[in-house]
């Protein structure tokens, strides 16, 4: 049997392809699947990667149509094979059928890909280097921080400065409040910060690599108004629900176990600048690792809870639930499962309630300021112009960038 034969005959993925676990996406389960030759990521539904999972080689197209129909009830017809190998060689997922101008199209559109996702006047990145080679060097050394004899104690620590940090909060304050700070205490406070963070993003990067996932790339992004390191770490889609948990929460995790030599500085040592500093790094690190945790920004408490749930994405989805609930009614949702109905639900009404109040404060702490600068009336009619304008804006941007369905 020549080789070709066998491909399709005997189908088999090429070798480093990845297929991940499923996560639900709307009433849809889906799957990812990794070319780590080209750098794509795919899509695909439960039967397809039900199919693409025994592609070993071994087994016939006889074998796979007999497992297909013992598990959904339904043998493949012609023209379902025909689409399923059509898309694995569009996609190169096969081997002995690859083709390497299709590989190369595959792999620069992948790359271009990326480079249109860092480029953004609001949010952009700038990658530095690819750290995967020095975090596998790493982790034989740091395999034991990564044991339950080291995580346990340490989340108790961790809640321990949490809860030290909430009881002298007024004490600690007063450092930051004094309004007297030296320049040089300042820009001490601006690096060690950075330190951290950058130890931060360390931690989802060298996590996933301990959970078999690649780390390609760290850098520095800006996210107006902010300047800050991060670490890409992809792979995260490819694990299984704990485990993108337990990633997305190992920066915050990290953020805090870095502030135990400020609480001794704190607790035992001298009076003076250091003792300044630390209380305000103590401060400032646990508002830092509180505001992360907050589920309704799109930062690593966000990502906890949506890997929590199994959810590819909980905001977006959580928009399109309630956009076809108002406009179609229940039967428009009735496909979801109910767990999630229930999870999309109650996430609208809590992230309504949040953005309600934050910009209820918000704009109160903004018509003071202007109605002491300028009176009252003065400032109604600028919270008004300021209103319409961003409305403005939004709609144009919501023009401009219509949400795409998912694929």
């Amino acid at each position: 049997m020549t080789t070709v034969d066998a491909t399709w005959t005997r189908p088999r993925l090429r070798a480093g392809i990845v297929l991940g676990p499923g996560q639900w996406r709307g009433e849809k389960l889906v799957h990812h699947v990794k070319d780590p030759e080209t750098g794509c990521y795919y899509r695909i539904g439960p039967r397809e990667h039900f199919l693409l999972s025994r592609m070993d080689g071994i087994r016939t197209l006889d074998d796979l149509a007999g497992d297909y129909a013992a598990t959904f009830g339904r043998r493949l017809g012609p023209e379902s094979w025909q689409q399923l190998f059509g898309m694995l060689h569009q996609r190169q997922l096969l081997d002995g059928a690859t083709d390497p101008e299709i590989i190369a199209r595959l792999t620069a559109t992948a790359a271009e890909n990326a480079a249109r996702s860092r480029r953004g006047l609001l949010s952009a990145r700038f990658p530095l280097f690819d750290p995967d080679r020095l975090f596998t060097r790493l982790l034989p050394r740091l395999a034991p921080l990564f044991s339950w004899w080291f995580v346990l104690p340490a989340l108790l620590v961790v809640l321990a400065i949490a809860g030290y940090v909430a009881v002298h909060l007024r004490e600690l304050l007063e450092p930051v409040a004094g309004g007297d700070r030296p320049v040089p205490a300042i820009l001490a406070g601006v690096v060690i910060t950075w330190a951290i963070i950058f130890l931060h993003e360390c931690a989802h990067g060298l996590t996933c690599r301990h959970f078999g996932g690649q780390v390609p790339e760290i850098g520095v992004m800006w996210r107006f108004p902010m300047l800050a390191p991060y670490c890409k770490v992809d792979d995260i889609v490819l694990f299984t629900p704990r485990r993108r948990v337990a990633t997305a929460f190992a920066g915050v995790f990290v953020s805090m176990l870095a502030l135990v030599p400020f609480v001794a500085m704190w607790v035992w040592g001298p009076r003076g600048a250091l003792h300044d500093l630390a209380g305000t790094m103590l401060i400032f690190g646990t508002a830092a690792a509180a505001i992360n945790l907050v589920p309704f920004l799109r930062l690593d408490g966000y990502y906890m809870l949506s890997h929590a749930l199994n959810l590819a994405d909980l905001r977006a989805d959580t928009y399109r639930f309630y956009g076809r609930l108002l406009r179609q009614g229940p039967g428009a949702v009735r496909d979801y499962r109910p767990r999630d109905r229930v999870a999309y639900a109650l996430y609208g009404l809590a992230s309504a309630a949040f953005a309600a109040t934050v910009l209820t404060l918000l704009v109160r702490y903004w018509y003071l300021s202007l109605a002491g600068w300028v009176g009252s009336g003065w400032a109604v009619a600028i919270l008004v112009a300021e209103a319409v304008v961003l409305g403005a804006l939004a709609a144009h941007f919501a023009r401009r960038h219509p949400r795409n369905s998912p694929t």
